[in-house]
C-alpha cells in the first residue's frame, strides 16, 4: 500500500474516531448535568402510633380499627395539617409533597410516611407531629369516656350485687324460720290427731255424752284441717324460698363474674401512644444518581455510534 493510499484510508478513520469521542463526551456531559440538576435525593420522614386498646371477651381489642384510622389520616388529618402549615407560610412545593403523604396499618400500629426534599424535612416533621397530636388528643378523650363508663358499670354491678346479697341473707333467715315452724306444725298436728283419737275412743265407751263429744270432735277436726293447711302453706313457702335462694345465688355468681370483668377492663385500658416520633430516615429515597450516570454513559456511546453511522453514510453519498 502506498503512502497516499494509507493516508486516504486512515484519514477518515481518525476523523470518525475524533467525532465519536466528541459526540459521546458531549452527550454524556449534557446527560450528567441534567441528572445532577433534576435528580435530587429525597428524604423520607416517618412516624408511628399504637392505637389504644381495651380488654373484652378475654382478648385485647383496639379502640378503633387501624385500617379505618389510616384512611381517616389521609382523608381528614392530612388536609387539616396542610391548612395549618399553609397558614404558617410553608412553600407550595413542600405542601404539594406533603399532600402525597401516606398512612399504613400493621397490627395495632399506624405509620405515616412523607417523602420531601431534604430542605423541607423539618416542615414534614412538624406536619406529622400535628397529625399525631390531634389523634392522641381525640383518642385520649375517647379512652377517658371508656374508663368512666367502665367505672360506672363497676359501681352499678357492685350495688346490684350488694342488693342480691341482702336478698340472699333475707331468704336464708326465712328458711331458718321455716325450718323451725314446719316441725312445730307437724308436732302440733300429731297432738291434735292423738287427741281426736282419744275423744273418739271416749265417745265409744260413753255414749251418754254424745252432744259434748260431737262438739269436741268437730272442734278437733277443724284444728286438724287448719294445721294441715298451715303445714301445706309452710312447705310451699319453704320450697319457693329454696328455689328463690338458688336463683339469687346463681345471679350473685353471674354478677360477681361481670364485676370482675368490668374491673379488669377498667384496669387494662391502654391509651394511644407514639411509638416513633417524626424522624428523617437515614437513607435517602428516590432515584439514585450512580445507576442513572451509567445509563447516561451507555446512551452516550449509542448516540455516538449513531452519529458516526450517519456521518459515514453522508460521506459516502457525497463521494
Amino acid at each position: 500500500m502506498t503512502e497516499k493510499a494509507a493516508i486516504a484510508v486512515l484519514g477518515p478513520l481518525a476523523s470518525f474516531r475524533t467525532a465519536f469521542v466528541g459526540v459521546a463526551g458531549i452527550t454524556f456531559i449534557l446527560l450528567a448535568a441534567a441528572i445532577f440538576a433534576f435528580v435530587q435525593p429525597r428524604s423520607l420522614v416517618r412516624s408511628a402510633i399504637e392505637i389504644g386498646a381495651f380488654f373484652s371477651d378475654k382478648k385485647e381489642e383496639p379502640v378503633e380499627s387501624p385500617d379505618l384510622l389510616a384512611k381517616r389520616i389521609q382523608a381528614v388529618y392530612v388536609p387539616a395539617a396542610l391548612m395549618t402549615l399553609s397558614r404558617s407560610g410553608a412553600p407550595q412545593s413542600t405542601l404539594g409533597a406533603l399532600q402525597n403523604s401516606s398512612a399504613d396499618s400493621i397490627g395495632q400500629t399506624v405509620s405515616i410516611q412523607s417523602t420531601v426534599d431534604p430542605a423541607a424535612a423539618e416542615d414534614a416533621k412538624a406536619f406529622q407531629q400535628k397529625i399525631i397530636d390531634q389523634i392522641v388528643e381525640e383518642e385520649g378523650k375517647r379512652m377517658d369516656l371508656m374508663r368512666e363508663a367502665a367505672a360506672a358499670r363497676s359501681v352499678l354491678l357492685k350495688q346490684t350485687s350488694d342488693a342480691v346479697d341482702q336478698q340472699i341473707a333475707s331468704h336464708e333467715k326465712m328458711l331458718d324460720r321455716l325450718a323451725g315452724l314446719v316441725p312445730a306444725a307437724e308436732s302440733s298436728l300429731r297432738d291434735r290427731e292423738v287427741e281426736r283419737g282419744t275423744v273418739l275412743q271416749r265417745a265409744a265407751t260413753q255414749p251418754d255424752r254424745g252432744d259434748k263429744t260431737s262438739a269436741n270432735i268437730e272442734g278437733l277436726r277443724r284444728e286438724i284441717a287448719a294445721h294441715l293447711e298451715l303445714l301445706a302453706t309452710l312447705s310451699e313457702d319453704r320450697a319457693q324460698s329454696t328455689r328463690d335462694l338458688t336463683g339469687l345465688r346463681a345471679r350473685h355468681d353471674t354478677l360477681a363474674f361481670a364485676l370482675f370483668e368490668a374491673q379488669i377492663a377498667a384496669r387494662t385500658i391502654k391509651n394511644t401512644r407514639v411509638t416513633l416520633a417524626p424522624e428523617v430516615m437515614p437513607q435517602p429515597v428516590g432515584a439514585r444518581r450512580l445507576p442513572l450516570l451509567f445509563i447516561a454513559a451507555v446512551a452516550s456511546i449509542l448516540i455516538a455510534f449513531g452519529a458516526i453511522a450517519f456521518l459515514h453514510s453522508f460521506a459516502v453519498r457525497r463521494s
